[in-house]
């Protein structure tokens, strides 16, 4: 009888990449729609919806924001206790809760209750953004780690192009249903349901694939593991582990037991407690003021990219309505937009989306696919720390040109660098943060800098439904200005040019 020990990598390199690896990969495409969408739709749901729940401009970003709020409150936790009852759950768990939530969003009548469901759904989400990455890398070999991430990552694209697509397709109809009462279902509502249904298909298929085989050896769940190892050798291979190894009996090494595991013995505020001790040594020297300028860097790339994608919608639809749109700057059509507004807001309540809104939003989520490409292809031959400032010269220059320029076309390819640019360098900066911290503080360091991100969105929506109407040069200044505060960050910070 032969008995082989093996290390989990080693038994994936034996197996192979197939089935297993492809699908998951899938999955988490589909997950991340679902997320990024759930965020980025509000920004013509809040157009959509204005009629029924008669918000302001300032009641618009609470809306927009509710949702990336519970992002911002839960991910960071929900990567700890992802470490503690396996990252599938966590996953499992995010999509569903959220799913249904959604479903109940699609009733709401009262936009105070649509914010706390939406800020729900938020908390829930946060579970797929904290431990999806995890859950993907942990089914691949070393060296295809950072590429499938990659494509992962690229599906944020996709849903960028995704929303805006779904959302001409059902609001191009004019129709409602009377269902119960007073309340009548509107298109905007299936915008949602719409939205939830890639993440639904996604975990429908995740319930067939077991937990992360390396977070169960972490976690001495020796058995479990070697079942899960045996899941992905046979769908890939169609074989036995055991044919495939060429062993009679397979025994995996131990993976080295989390730091995090501690959790596991904790309850209440002891996991809080726990949580901050773990977080504390980032702060300190030699990485610690380099980290921290780090979140102030992605703070504002989040606050100027997400912020002004989240309100493109809004700016984009009330300037196409404008009798001289090529002939006036972004901030005056505004202006004339919200005078015409209250002029007219006594009569009847009309606020109808323009195809241009779609469009244009399809462009730049088109601008963003490309610009992933572009940027791998830019960032070894010229250096990360060139393409990254290059980036932010660039949209800092476009945000500047917004306040002068009157061509339609060229104020919405301005709007795609002012947006696109400071998108693509978060990628660039949360790789430069691997760099900064030690091995074993890296997930942590990628959180608190996403988490800080989230938080710059909620910040600049929030800002720019109170300044946007009154203060509109003033509020796109304020933009500008941090772009250029994080070209400052950047010069000063110690980036490789090379990963």
């Amino acid at each position: 009888m032969t008995v082989s020990s093996w290390n989990y990598d080693d038994v994936l390199e034996k197996i192979g990449y197939g089935k297993t690896q492809w699908l998951l990969l899938l999955i988490s495409g589909l997950l991340t729609i679902t997320s990024v969408a759930a965020q980025q739709s509000m920004g013509i749901i809040v157009i959509a919806s204005h009629c029924e729940f008669h918000t302001t401009q300032a009641e618009k970003g609470l809306m927009m924001a509710s949702c990336v709020a519970g992002i911002f409150l839960s991910t960071y936790i929900w990567g700890y206790i992802s470490d503690d009852i396996g990252r599938r759950k966590v996953l499992l768990y995010g999509v569903f809760v959220s799913n249904g939530l959604q479903i109940i969003l699609m009733f709401v009548t009262s936009v105070w209750l649509f914010n706390i469901i939406n800020l729900l759904g938020g908390i829930s989400i946060g579970g797929i953004s904290a431990a999806i990455y995890a859950y993907l890398s942990e089914f691949h070999v070393p060296r295809h780690r950072a590429i499938v991430i990659n494509y992962s990552t690229m599906f944020v694209s996709v849903a960028a192009i995704f929303v805006p697509a779904t959302a001409w397709l059902i609001l191009s109809g004019d129709w409602s249903i009377n269902l119960v009462g007073d309340f009548v279902f509107r298109p905007w509502r299936l915008i949602m349901l719409i939205n939830l249904l890639p993440g639904f298909i996604g975990g429908l298929l995740l319930l067939y694939y077991p937990e992360s085989p390396k977070l169960l050896l972490s976690q001495n769940k020796t058995e479990e593991a070697l079942n899960a190892v045996a899941w992905i050798g046979k769908l890939n291979r169609g074989i036995s582990i055991n044919q495939i190894l060429n062993c009679d009996e397979l025994i995996l090494k131990p993976e080295n037991e989390s730091e995090d595991s501690m959790l596991r013995n904790s309850s209440g505020c002891s996991i809080l407690t726990n949580i901050v001790r773990a977080t504390i040594p980032l702060f300190h020297k030699p990485h610690g003021f380099n980290f921290l300028l780090c979140n102030l860097a992605v703070f504002g790339m989040f606050f100027s990219s997400n912020g002004m994608q989240f309100w493109f919608p809004e700016i984009v639809n009330r300037s196409s309505s404008a009798e001289k749109a090529n002939s006036s700057t972004v901030c005056e059509i505004l202006s004339n937009s919200f005078a015409q507004q209250k002029e007219t807001v006594v009569l009847s309540c009309i606020d109808p989306i323009s195809q241009k809104t779609y469009i244009d939003n399809m462009i730049v989520g088109v601008a963003f696919l490309i610009g992933f490409c572009i940027q791998g292809t830019l960032l070894n031959p010229l250096g990360r720390k060139n393409v990254l400032l290059a980036a932010l010269v660039l949209s800092t220059i476009s945000g500047i040109l917004l306040h002068f320029v009157v061509n339609s076309t060229a104020v919405l390819v301005l709007f795609c660098l002012y947006i696109l640019l400071p998108g693509l360098s978060i990628s660039i900066m949360l790789g430069a943060v691997v760099d900064f911290v030690p091995t074993n503080l890296r997930g942590k360091a990628v959180s608190i800098c996403m988490s800080l991100g989230r938080l710059g969105i909620i910040a600049a929506t929030n800002l720019m439904g109170i300044m946007l109407q009154p203060l509109c040069n003033t509020t796109f200044a304020m933009f500008t200005i941090i772009l250029f505060v994080c070209i400052i960050i950047v010069q000063r910070l110690p980036i490789k040019n090379s990963a």
